[in-house]
């Protein structure tokens, strides 16, 4: 035999050699394991009791604060009805309180002309019998007199009017000789003067009324403006230069 098969074959003994080790290694850790681990598979094992006692008492936690949360929310929605309830109480409750004050400023105001209609009618009743009076005259020579007692009952209604204005808080503006004020006063003529020094109501046309702060109507009247003064320098020289001869 050759050297070269000689060295052959002694490698093919010694790879035999190492896979008879390496198959006994593997046989030996094998039961190795088999000794150390129980049978079955551990996936399937059952839990302690330990264990056990454990997940049974997160479980409770679990359930104790589902329970109390549950318990919240029905709390809180009990909370919210009693809410949309009150609310409805509330709008309700204002609907009627606006119907009331309607029906109560409709009645102030029926009271208001109730009031003011009694005085009109007592003072066209005063106007009334005036005028009967002053159509019954018939004699000729009486006819001044009556004349006279027919402008004076007329003049004492007029007086009657304005007093009864008053009880209703009606008063007149209060227009001249005073500063003209457009809020109250409608200027209907307007003229210049060097006897005013500032736009004057020189004269009332139609007297205007007021109720506290609201204009009823507004007076009608004449506004008389400031005239522009001549110049007395100019004036001087005019005259100096007219008085000069030539």
């Amino acid at each position: 035999m050759s050297s070269k098969d000689k060295k052959h074959r002694n490698n093919e003994q010694q790879n035999d050699t190492l896979k008879k080790e390496m198959h006994e290694d593997k046989k030996e850790v094998h039961e190795q394991i088999n000794v150390e681990e129980p049978v079955g598979d551990s996936s399937t094992e059952k839990p302690s009791d330990g264990e056990q006692l454990g997940a049974t008492q997160e479980k409770e936690q679990k359930e104790d604060a589902l329970q109390k949360l549950q318990e919240e929310l029905n709390k809180k929605n009990e909370e919210l009805a009693a809410l949309k309830d009150l609310l409805m109480r509330r709008q309700a409750d204002f609907e009627n309180y606006k119907k009331r004050v309607i029906r109560m400023q409709e009645d102030d105001r029926k009271l208001a002309i109730k009031d003011m209609a009694l005085d009109v009618i007592t003072i066209n009743d005063d106007l009334i019998r005036a005028i009967e009076a002053a159509s019954n005259v018939q004699n000729v020579e009486n006819l001044a007199e009556a004349h006279t007692s027919f402008v004076e009952g007329v003049k004492i209604i007029s007086r009657q009017i304005e007093e009864m204005l008053k009880r209703y808080g009606v008063s007149e503006i209060e227009s001249l000789n005073q500063p003209f004020d457009p809020e109250y006063n409608e200027a209907i003529e307007i003229d210049e003067s060097t006897d005013v020094e500032k736009d004057t109501i020189t004269k009332v046309y139609q007297k205007g009324f007021k109720l506290d702060k609201y204009v009823i109507r507004a007076a009608r009247v004449k506004v008389t403006r400031p005239a522009k003064k001549p110049d007395t320098a100019s004036e001087k020289t005019e005259e100096n230069t007219t008085a000069s001869p030539h």
